[in-house]
């Protein structure tokens, strides 16, 4: 038994180095994949879920024993937003990530990578001169941008044909007596929401703010610190009018997907929103079988649309080594191939002027082709107010929405959050 003993410690003792260099091998292996942090809300039911999945398989496949993207999970918008701003007070912001929402860009900018050395000129080559206006600071390129922001409305037309509207309104005092007609006819008019910034009422407000050219320079103004001017006061009350008059119960403390499902459901007939929403229109576990044919786009009453640059990834890694992997990454995901892909699946706009797909839908391009032939084209309020004002106008809508601020109330409070920046 003793000598069995000790013929067992000899092997042990010899094939433990083996396995000592099996174990220090693959290590050193491992070790050699950069592994890229990647938190997106771009999953579930989100409509850039399945390009975003896609996208990032692709990538890993092709970059396989170099970089791996890990992707962190993270639902719904204003979850996404509100992690970011904890990571970034933490100084624990991951690898790379989407700046645009509520304007995270201005807020992050002093832990963002300036990546204008980075960027040569076949690259910038692929930039819209818009995109890189919006996602640049004090000569800086922070972001590159992937898709566009171009946004009218939606309306249903079925609903606009049964209160007697043959085409959209192009005045706002037009649009109020198609409202009118609507809900005269038994038709609630406007899908609206305040959570979240309210979103799809926000981008129907800054519409109405910017129906004049004074009021055009004031939506494509970044950081502005004062919301007291005639343009803006003006749209602040017709708001509350439409939130008095014109939408759903659920709009005051509803979400955006309320807002969405009232349109889906033919519950109500118009909806401000942009070409990311087409796909739905077509998926009939969200909508009914057809719906898309029963939708039109129009331009915003002025000859108004939402057409500019959009600010898009961001690299906030801090090793040489990171950088390098996230800036591959970064640039695999605004590649052409990746905006002509975003463009079939989720009718996103590309930023790439040269970027086109006969698989895009109809409605898509006639977003693009009202964007193009729009008077007055603007930006849109997330990419270009303070994070605060931002964040300050869910607080307020509900109180706006139930006539207890007026709408020089409501300026003056947005006034007054955009100069704690100062």
């Amino acid at each position: 038994m003793k000598k069995l003993i000790k013929l067992l410690m000899v092997l042990a003792l010899l094939v433990t180095p083996l396995f000592a260099n099996g174990t220090s091998e693959t290590k050193t292996q491992n070790d050699s994949v950069v592994t890229i942090n990647f938190p997106t809300f771009c999953i579930g039911v989100n409509t850039m879920a399945p390009w975003m999945e896609e996208r990032v398989k692709t990538f890993n496949k092709t970059y396989v024993g170099k970089y791996k993207v890990e992707i962190e999970e993270i639902p719904g918008d204003q979850n996404y937003v509100n992690k970011m701003k904890v990571l970034y007070a933490s100084d624990s912001l991951p690898d790379v990530m989407y700046t645009g929402g509520q304007n995270l860009l201005d807020m992050m900018k002093d832990k963002i990578v300036d990546l204008t050395p980075y960027v040569d000129s076949q690259w910038e080559s692929t930039m819209s001169e818009g995109g890189i206006v919006v996602n640049s600071r004090d000569g800086k390129l922070l972001a590159i941008p992937c898709p566009k922001q171009e946004i009218g409305y939606f309306y249903n037309i079925d609903l606009f044909k049964k209160a007697g509207i043959k085409v959209p309104a192009t005045t706002w005092d037009e649009f109020f007596k198609q409202c009118k007609q609507l809900k005269a006819a038994g038709i609630t008019p406007v899908s609206m929401d305040t959570a979240d910034s309210g979103w799809v009422t926000s981008l129907m407000m800054c519409a109405m703010i910017a129906s004049d050219d004074a009021g055009a320079k004031f939506m494509n103004t970044r950081l502005p610190k004062n919301y007291n001017t005639p343009e803006f006061i003006n749209a602040a009350n017709n708001i509350q009018k439409l939130f008095m008059n014109y939408t759903t119960i659920n709009a005051i403390g509803g979400k955006y997907e309320n807002a969405a499902s009232n349109f889906y459901m033919g519950q109500t007939a118009i909806i401000a929103n942009g070409p990311w929403m087409i796909p739905s229109f077509y998926d009939d576990t969200m909508v009914s079988p057809g719906f898309a044919k029963k939708v039109g786009t129009a331009k915003f009453p002025g000859n108004t649309m939402y057409n500019s640059g959009e600010i898009g990834f961001s690299v906030c890694a801090k090793s040489a080594e990171k950088i390098k992997a996230s800036i591959a990454f970064v640039k695999f995901l605004t590649s052409e191939e990746s905006q002509k892909l975003m463009l079939e699946k989720t009718g996103n706009t590309p930023d790439n002027p040269n970027v086109t797909s006969e698989k895009s839908k109809p409605l898509v391009t006639e977003i693009i082709r009202n964007a193009i032939s729009a008077k007055h084209k603007i930006n849109d309020f997330q990419s270009l107010w303070y994070a605060n004002v931002v964040d300050e106008i869910s607080v307020q809508y509900p109180l706006l929405a139930k006539g207890k601020i007026s709408g020089e109330e409501f300026a003056t409070i947005l006034s007054n959050k955009a100069k704690e920046n100062l």
